[in-house]
């Protein structure tokens, strides 16, 4: 089968992986989650997240771009969303919708059910990612499979530093004055001060994921000019998106395209940020047994009834 997608911007840090064995060992070397603090008083962060694609030749592309291939993307997910918001109360209990003003919220539940949005699905697990890059695949679809890997990390590095920057771009046009800044502690002497800076270092990003997903003015412009792709989870999980350990990316540029709005914020990044791991179909039934064995199945990532199906369908292929 020819993929008809066009190639991705990024076309580096390709690691073929023809076998279970191989894709563990480039697994395994990545760093795993982990937050904490350093001399200074300031946080660091270490993690890779992960998106499975049945094709290769797959774009980095949220569905909202698949279903609008132009730059009005913006515009139709804000009457998608509209359109959603006015009915959803007549099918969903009123204690499971968000507030009106949590756009994220509403994204997230959109995206759940199919509605074309701006989010990307990603996972904190490369195991699932590769699960769903094999997940449902026809035999003969095409030669390769793929996972992305994105250094987490260094994405919220970048996309905090955007952030700043478009904050800047908005109090130089209302003519404000420049936030006082406050002297960090060399030595965080107790855990409430521990504790009082994670609380401010979450309601920060909070609010730079609130902005971004309502950008104007200058902010927009500064957004279009530089790319602003960050990682976003709603106040609520759904049962999937909890057990997959998904988390969202999202463009807050909105006259580009995903891809050329995270080309662009990354541009410069010295450190190898994203890695693509190609597997052969050849080895994908191999992989599935493997991932079965762990853990990682249908029924454990869709805990429903669908999942249970699915379930059922592995069984038969893999054992029976």
């Amino acid at each position: 089968m020819v993929c008809a997608a066009q190639e991705s911007r990024f076309r580096e840090n390709i690691l073929p992986c023809p076998d279970w064995i191989t894709i563990r060992e480039h697994f395994d070397q990545l760093p795993k989650p982990a937050r904490g603090w350093d001399d200074d008083g300031e946080i660091w962060r270490k993690g890779w997240i992960f998106r499975g694609q049945k094709e290769e030749c797959y774009l980095l592309e949220p569905s909202i771009e698949r279903a609008y291939p132009s730059t009005d993307w913006n515009e139709a997910e804000y009457k998608a969303l509209q359109e959603f918001q006015s009915k959803a109360g007549l099918h969903m209990e009123a204690a499971r919708l968000p507030k009106p003003g949590d756009k994220l919220g509403w994204l997230a539940i959109m995206q759940h059910y199919g509605a074309p949005t701006r989010l990307l699905d990603f996972t904190y697990s490369p195991y699932v990612a590769l699960y769903f890059a094999l997940r449902n695949r026809r035999k003969g679809e095409s030669a390769f499979a793929k996972v992305w890997g994105l250094d987490a990390a260094a994405l919220r590095k970048q996309a905090a530093r955007t952030s700043r920057e478009a904050d800047k771009a908005v109090r130089e046009h209302r003519g404000l004055p420049a936030p006082r800044l406050r002297r960090a502690s060399l030595i965080l002497e107790d855990m409430t001060t521990l504790l009082q800076r994670t609380q401010e270092d979450d309601r920060y990003w909070d609010t730079s994921i609130r902005k971004a997903l309502y950008p104007c003015g200058p902010r927009r412009e500064h957004f279009n000019r530089r790319g602003f792709v960050a990682e976003a989870l709603p106040t609520k999980h759904n049962p999937r998106l909890s057990s997959q350990q998904g988390v969202f990316l999202f463009n807050g540029a909105e006259s580009r395209t995903f891809e050329a709005s995270l080309e662009l914020m990354m541009r410069g990044v010295e450190t190898q940020w994203y890695k693509r791991f190609r597997v052969p179909e050849g080895a994908l039934q191999e992989m599935e047994q493997q991932l079965f064995q762990l853990n990682v199945h249908d029924l454990s990532l869709f805990p429903d009834t669908e999942g249970l199906a699915g379930f059922v369908r592995q069984k038969i292929r893999l054992h029976w």
